[in-house]
């Protein structure tokens, strides 16, 4: 459920037909990715981190949650939460995800509602992160996310980047969440260990619950 003093942190096990992607969108966030690629799927789907370095244990890799994070630093009603391994958690109160035009909404579980979780523009070396706080209907997210088709994959770009993510071990200790980076940098280490990084590719997973 929604938590302000939880630290931040932040199923797929078989390999589900991928439905036949919307007509590829001109928008920005798609630039440079091939035909099928949109920014609009039409479907709600999970997230799932693949390892590029090392073995998987299936098709499609770890499953990716939003994680709990503490209280925002500006507003006492918003918390920041991560994509996070769901492995750290074992719970998950935003059990899918939307894409449309370009902007990624977590949808809210049945002790969510109410709530809206809001991305932000996501630079160089930071998590990738959310604004809970009370839903605001007239609140729209940066429209910098495309679902990219590539070898028969839908994969998770950001920037007009699908290759640059990684999973890395947050800190402060002791609280063992993984957090998804995009483009990992040494510098950021009041948010997660750099040596702990590795990097993964992001698939779509379509969600039919």
């Amino acid at each position: 459920m929604f938590t302000f003093s939880a630290i931040i942190a932040s199923l797929a096990t078989s390999v589900w037909a991928i439905p036949a992607l919307n007509t590829r969108q001109t928008g920005a966030s798609c630039a440079g990715f091939g035909s099928g690629s949109t920014d609009s799927p039409g479907y709600n789907f999970t997230l799932t981190a693949h390892n590029t370095t090392l073995p998987n244990t299936n098709s499609t890799g770890v499953p990716l949650i939003l994680g709990w994070g503490p209280p925002g630093q500006t507003s006492t009603e918003a918390s920041i939460w991560a994509i996070s391994t769901y492995a750290e958690w074992h719970s998950n109160e935003w059990p899918s995800f939307s894409l449309s035009s370009g902007a990624l909404y977590p949808n809210p579980g049945p002790d969510e509602q109410g709530l809206g979780a809001y991305d932000y523009d996501i630079a160089p070396g930071a998590e990738v992160g959310f604004y809970v706080l009370p839903a605001d209907p007239g609140r729209q997210n940066p429209e910098i996310y495309c679902a990219a088709l590539r070898d028969d994959d839908v994969m998770l770009a950001v920037n007009n980047d699908a290759d640059s993510f990684s999973l890395c071990q947050a800190v402060p200790d002791p609280y063992p969440s993984n957090v998804l980076v995009y483009t990992a940098d040494a510098s950021n280490s009041a948010v997660y260990d750099y040596n702990t990084c590795y990097a993964v590719q992001v698939h779509l997973i379509p969600s039919y619950g």
